[in-house]
């Protein structure tokens, strides 16, 4: 609950404010946004909503309560990870501290990555997915279990493309039951892959949803930092996949083959792009506090000598959590004051053009639909081109009249060396200013 209300203070993350907008319009128009309309270096061109089910699901929210509401609601889901964790592990055999403890260690890492935004849903439906194929493996109502695995991909593959995730699950699960001899459970496991498969057909681009993931890869390798390789100077990185390496032998010795299976994929897709890790980190939680419940005989009796200590210093942690989280139920909802100027974006004179960063445009785009922005943090609609022109504009290289030409408002944080360039430009003037950010209006 701390943790949950702490990341619902504060809106970091761009995608938020965009995708609510998408929402917004899908509800007012009851159809899918086919084309760029948003900006004015990329509009009218063909753009695929890979979390459109979240947007509307997002812009309902807002509708009912503002930017807090949208933070509330992903506040629940937050909650709701949590409960399907806890849940998991109890399944495990888990006792519930230590089922408690391990996901108290886990909050930490978990923070940065539980922010508002459709992979919310890609942790719920793992854990779900997870449950689910766990119960084909024990012999708990098959046919139902992969029935209930092809309902789950429809309404994950529509909230967000990233369901295809849950296919290469089942897959695993399905070649490890094969493999451990377990002929019976493996053809259901096979069947739950193939429900997963179809299911994920179910969505308003039918096959074509291969090619956005692509697509989206593709555009966002080189350019995002959450798409790079595994970065081994992290100590968060390297202690969860520490934890998942750890997690992944204990499935294994405990001839979970659907976790192990889970935790292979998703330790093999980290290595490749860091985003994957919060999955490690979520499947751990469980089968690590399952192997915390029953410890050996010397550990245990360290643990109970122990105990008063572990309590205090437990409470004192949940204690520090609550601090840290009361001040955001003053503010929930609130933009990141340090990102986004949100005075300065009310000054922005009607249908301007603007030059702008992608987390700034990003908010524009919710809060200014009239003003057409020259990028936001859409990577699968910009491409890697763009952008990379634009930050180099931005750190004030180059010809500015080039560089600006078509935009008639320029939005940017004080850093930017562009502020200096713009600063003694008889064409461009101060129209508003603030400690982050400054605007500019063409003369």
């Amino acid at each position: 609950m701390p943790l949950a209300v702490f990341r619902a203070g504060v809106l970091a993350e761009s995608d938020t404010f965009w995708e609510i907008r998408v929402g917004l319009l899908i509800i007012a128009h009851h159809a899918i946004p086919a084309t760029d309309t948003f900006s004015w270096t990329m509009y009218g061109k063909p753009y695929f909503q890979n979390s459109w089910g979240f947007d509307v699901v997002m812009a309902i929210a807002y509708r009912l309560g503002g930017l807090p509401g949208a933070a509330a609601l992903c506040a629940v889901i937050t909650l709701g990870i949590a409960a399907l964790a806890l849940a998991l592990a109890r399944a495990l055999g888990a006792s519930p501290a230590a089922s408690a403890a391990m996901l108290f260690l886990a909050a930490a890492p978990l923070t940065i990555w539980l922010s508002a935004r459709p992979q919310l849903v890609d942790y719920t439906a793992v854990l779900m997915l997870a449950m689910l194929l766990r119960g084909i493996e024990h012999g708990r109502a098959r046919w139902r279990a992969v029935a209930l695995v092809g309902v789950l991909t429809v309404a994950w593959i529509n909230l967000h493309a990233a369901a295809l995730l849950g296919v290469a699950i089942a897959a695993a699960g399905a070649v490890l039951l094969l493999l451990t001899h377990q002929s019976a459970r493996w053809r259901y496991a096979a069947a739950a892959t193939a429900a997963a498969a179809v299911g994920c057909l179910a969505n308003p681009y039918g096959i074509g949803v291969l090619h956005q993931a692509v697509q989206v890869r593709d555009d966002a390798v080189g350019s995002i930092a959450e798409w790079m390789p595994l970065d081994w100077a992290s100590p968060v990185q390297d202690l969860a996949l520490a934890a998942g390496i750890a997690s992944l032998v204990v499935a294994w010795r405990r001839r979970e083959a659907v976790l192990t299976g889970a935790l292979a994929v998703c330790i093999v897709a980290s290595l490749a792009a860091w985003r994957f890790l919060p999955f490690v980190v979520i499947l751990s939680v469980p089968v690590l506090a399952a192997f915390a419940s029953d410890p050996p005989d010397r550990i245990r009796r360290y643990l109970t000598s122990r105990r008063v200590m572990f309590q205090r210093c437990g409470a004192l942690g949940l204690a520090g959590l609550v601090a840290i989280a009361v001040p955001s139920l003053t503010h929930i909802g609130r933009p990141d004051p340090s990102t986004y100027p949100v005075r300065l974006v009310s000054e922005i004179p009607h249908g301007c053009r603007l030059f702008t960063n992608d987390l700034i445009g990003s908010y524009v785009i919710l809060e200014r639909p009239d003003v057409l922005v020259s990028l936001d943090s859409r990577n699968n609609l910009y491409g890697t081109t763009l952008p990379l022109v634009e930050q180099r504009v931005m750190a004030g290289y180059g010809s500015v009249s080039r560089g600006l030409a078509g935009a008639g408002c320029v939005l940017i944080p004080r850093s930017y060396g562009l502020v200096r360039r713009l600063r003694d430009d008889p064409e461009w003037r101060v129209r508003a200013t603030d400690q982050t950010a400054i605007l500019y209006v063409r003369r």
